[in-house]
């Protein structure tokens, strides 16, 4: 189901695996990304045996939601128990590869969440279900029933030894809530200083056509849920697998906060995306969070 105002943008016509762009340039010439970022152009299922079981620190998957959506192949046209099986095979091959301190977050639809995290439960703790609120306009929409407004985000665990790093995603108080707070009872409280842990809805603006953020790929997600996912449940210096990379906000998140990442994706165009992303977050003048951690370089493979 497609969101009114979400409309699909031009791709960018670059071959990632040969290192060519459409107009011709040479690969010395492509946006370079840091050592310890890998931006595959293949598919994850017939990849994944290269990466070793028990090596991943998290993953954050953003996959085809079986809604019939248009990454430029047939990759969601999957319907029904069709798609749940394809889902329920792709989640075998990737759990493994979490280490037992490991946690997996994915992004998915009401129509189907259900039966998602049946599913993972049955392999994984689950820890949360967040939603994300779109922050859709009300500008008409479906007359038989409510508008979707929010995406479903499962938080699954290995075991109850889970990393989880509250303090770089906290929330801060503003002054005037700090003020009403500033009683003896509260003083020298950590929470108080440092901000307040964020609750399971995430009420963040999906990326319309003219936000500053917006590429051409129709589902991108906005880099501060992905990053908040990155500081809380990866450790610096950790390894984040992105098994359907699409523009690569997952990898921009990790280039951004010192992390690792493998990804994967079987759209030219959209690696090519990835790759010029990266590339601008990882420049030296690119802005950081306030609690940012500078990253170590990758390679594209």
């Amino acid at each position: 189901m497609r969101d009114e105002f979400d409309e699909p943008q031009p791709a960018v016509e670059t071959n990632v695996a040969t290192g060519a762009t459409a107009a011709g340039a040479p690969a010395s010439l492509l946006p370079q990304v840091p050592a310890g970022i890998q931006l595959l152009n293949r598919d994850f299922l017939t990849d994944v045996a290269n990466i070793p079981d028990e090596s991943i620190d998290l993953i954050v998957c953003d996959p085809p939601y079986g809604l019939g959506k248009d990454y430029g192949n047939d990759s969601d046209m999957r319907t029904g128990e069709e798609f749940l099986a394809w889902t329920r095979g792709w989640l075998e091959l990737a759990i493994p590869k979490l280490k037992p301190s490991g946690s997996l977050y994915i992004f998915c639809t009401w129509q189907y969440a259900p039966e998602i995290f049946s599913f993972l439960k049955t392999k994984l703790t689950m820890i949360n279900e967040i939603i994300w609120d779109r922050r859709v306009p009300s500008m008409g929409g479906t007359v038989r029933r409510f508008t979707s407004v929010h995406d479903n985000i499962g938080f699954f665990a290995v075991s109850k030894d889970y990393f989880f790093d509250l303090d770089p995603v906290r929330i801060p108080y503003d002054a005037i809530t700090k003020k009403a707070r500033s009683r003896k009872l509260f003083e020298g409280s950590k929470w108080l200083e440092l901000g307040y842990n964020p609750k399971d809805v995430w009420s963040v603006s999906r990326l319309h056509r003219q936000h500053a953020e917006r590429v051409a790929h129709p589902t991108q997600k906005p880099l501060e849920i992905v990053e908040r996912m990155v500081l809380a449940s990866c450790p610096k210096g950790g390894r984040v697998l992105d098994p359907f990379m699409g523009s690569g906000t997952t990898a921009v998140a990790c280039a951004r906060q010192q992390r690792e990442f493998v990804g994967y994706e079987i759209n030219e165009s959209y690696c090519a995306i990835a790759r010029e992303r990266v590339s601008a977050a990882a420049a030296p003048s690119a802005p950081r969070r306030a609690k940012a951690k500078t990253q170590r370089p990758t390679e594209v493979q």
